[in-house]
């Protein structure tokens, strides 16, 4: 581009040249002194030329004005016919009127033959100026453009980077925590810290189990500080997280007494809401978790596992909660869903299933149906007095791959003895990002025929 635009200004320059009156008036000269030398150079007399017709001196207005345009055309001319004009004079002994008058037709075309010349060049290099300006134009437009692609382009990496970047630490919670319920009762604990120490970039953590006194289940770090017996009274932070069940962080208690001294960062009871049978606690932890989003994601962790370890010991017996619970876990399920949505931005979603036709038997025939396909970790219920139907929710899973769920589940029970044929409606929790709406918008599905 560059290139372009050096070779249409060169050219730009070659054809119009320097276009002051000073360089005019210098080619005027120096046209007028090579035909004039040119002249008494082959008649001494300086008689050839001057009386010659058409006259050698046409070529300065028609060089002029071809050069320069119509002004400059016109004034070198003029300046030729006075010339003539004094040099018949000079040579002739004639008088300068009598010189005009007998040859005002001569002397009147070199104007003219300027002016002509100029209209020519002016006809002649307006296409070519209107081109050289439009492509000086397209030029500028064109680097602009370069600099806005290469902006563009310089946002859009650094937009890349930001959405691979962003949620990257809850980017695969739902595994890890199917991985958690999927452990051995005897692995279970030590699962659940391996998820802690990777989500919430924890360095020195441990778990401990409601006992007298507490004992420890899995640690990280060094063994020598994690005591195997535990007392919560001898920990402030630890005795506020389990006195109010909910977690505790050293920031807060340094508000509440700021000279009293703690071992530990944060701790967060595990299990019941109102009486955990467990509590993590937190010595080392990367600092730039440290912030409020990293406790949350500490928090989430430990109620998510802690509703499904519960509802598995009441449905199935070991964390296995594959069947129907009551909507009143559901619920709960459900609000923490809506709530890692609004923190997280990490969509869950909520499938309706019921008979086509409205022909299935029912809740437990649908159930049976589509048992045998439900992930670990799933959760399904049923709301009374309303048609035969199964809600199952889907944690951390988004609008596609509920989709693919349910295409899966209807096959599924398409194969199966005295099989139902399904009709699967999806609910996401970022189009339904609270627990009542999510809930009224099932119901007035279900109550539609």
């Amino acid at each position: 581009m560059f290139k372009r635009d050096l070779l249409a200004e060169s050219w730009e320059m070659i054809w119009r040249g320097q276009e002051g009156p000073r360089a005019r008036l210098l080619d005027l000269f120096l046209l007028v002194f090579l035909i004039g030398g040119g002249s008494w150079f082959f008649d001494r007399d300086f008689g050839g030329w001057v009386r010659a017709n058409p006259s050698p001196f046409f070529l300065v207005p028609i060089l002029m004005g071809g050069k320069y345009g119509q002004s400059a055309g016109v004034v070198a001319g003029a300046f030729c016919a006075a010339l003539l004009a004094g040099l018949a004079v000079y040579f002739n002994g004639l008088d300068f009127v009598e010189v005009a008058e007998a040859r005002k037709v001569f002397l009147v075309a070199f104007p003219l033959v300027g002016l002509l010349c100029g209209e020519v060049r002016g006809a002649l290099y307006q296409e070519a100026a209107r081109s050289g300006i439009q492509f000086k134009l397209a030029s500028q437009r064109m680097r602009a453009l370069d600099e806005q692609v290469f902006i563009l382009g310089e946002a859009k990496d650094e937009l890349d980077r930001e959405l691979v970047l962003m949620n990257a630490d809850s980017a695969n919670l739902d595994y890890e925590i199917r991985r958690v319920l999927q452990s051995s009762p005897e692995r279970f604990y030590e699962a659940l810290l391996g998820v802690f120490c990777r989500k919430g970039r924890l360095y020195e953590a441990a778990i401990y189990t409601k006992g007298e006194p507490w004992k420890r289940e899995a640690f990280a770090g060094v063994e020598a500080d994690w005591p195997e017996k535990f007392d919560i009274g001898s920990s402030p932070v630890v005795g506020k997280a389990m006195a109010n069940c909910k977690i505790a962080t050293l920031p807060e208690m340094w508000e509440s007494s700021p000279s009293e001294v703690n071992d530990y960062l944060l701790a967060c009871p595990i299990g019941d809401d109102v009486e955990p049978n467990g509590v993590l606690v937190v010595k080392t932890m990367d600092f730039f978790a440290m912030n409020a989003r990293g406790v949350q994601t500490i928090q989430i962790i430990a109620q998510w596992v802690s509703e499904f370890s519960g509802m598995g010991k009441k449905a199935r017996g070991f964390f296995d909660p594959r069947g129907l619970v009551p909507i009143g876990d559901f619920g709960r399920m459900l609000e923490l869903a809506c709530l890692v949505q609004r923190n997280f931005r990490l969509i869950s979603s909520v499938i309706l299933f019921r008979a086509k036709g409205g022909e299935g038997g029912t809740s437990e025939d649908i159930l049976k149906s589509v048992k045998g396909a439900v992930r670990l970790g799933d959760t399904l219920s049923t709301m009374e007095g309303k048609p035969a139907h199964i809600v199952m929710l889907l944690p951390l899973t988004g609008k596609r791959g509920a989709e693919i769920c349910a295409a899966r589940f209807r096959e599924f029970a398409g194969s199966q003895e005295g099989k139902v044929a399904l009709v699967g409606d999806i609910f996401c929790t970022n189009d339904h990002p609270k627990k009542e709406a999510m809930l009224a918008a099932i119901l007035k599905e279900l109550d539609e025929p």
